[in-house]
């Protein structure tokens, strides 16, 4: 199975659908089946640290989702592909508006290119202003 472990910078040229100006630096911690991720994104609006844990055993379980909407909950599942070589996290977040519950489902997948250079994220997301698509692609720094 493939090892996310690394630092990874976003290839803007390679991405698409994304907010305007953004930047991002993942670093990743791959051990076993747990993932731990910390996103630095920069964007017009500023910049913002994002602290998550996957374990890649296919259970749902709650976590706080990084939004703005302070009573927000989510649900996480994720898990390897079939083919051992991608995982595909799945969050429905859940938080409340003057007209009511509001759902949003995000599902990301992660694809490593054969040589490990290359990590793919490729994200859907479903909420009340219907479905969006876009795609982030990382390039491994060097440990130099």
């Amino acid at each position: 199975k493939p090892d996310f472990t690394g630092t990874w910078v976003m290839d803007k040229d390679r991405s698409f659908s994304n907010p305007p100006g953004l930047e991002q630096i993942l670093t990743i911690v791959h051990t076993g089946d747990q993932i731990k991720l910390e996103s630095r994104q920069k964007t017009a609006q500023g910049e913002r640290v994002i602290n998550e844990t996957y374990t890649l055993d296919g259970k749902e379980a709650e976590f706080t989702p990084a939004t703005a909407q302070p009573d927000a909950k989510g649900k996480r599942n994720a898990n390897w592909l079939p083919d051992g070589r991608r995982i595909v996290i799945n969050d429905t977040i859940t938080s409340t508006s003057p007209k009511g519950p509001v759902v949003q489902q995000i599902t990301r997948k992660w694809t490593l290119s054969t040589d490990g250079s290359t990590l793919t994220i490729d994200y859907y997301i479903d909420d009340q202003r219907g479905s969006f698509e876009s795609k982030r692609v990382f390039v491994k720094k060097s440990s130099s």
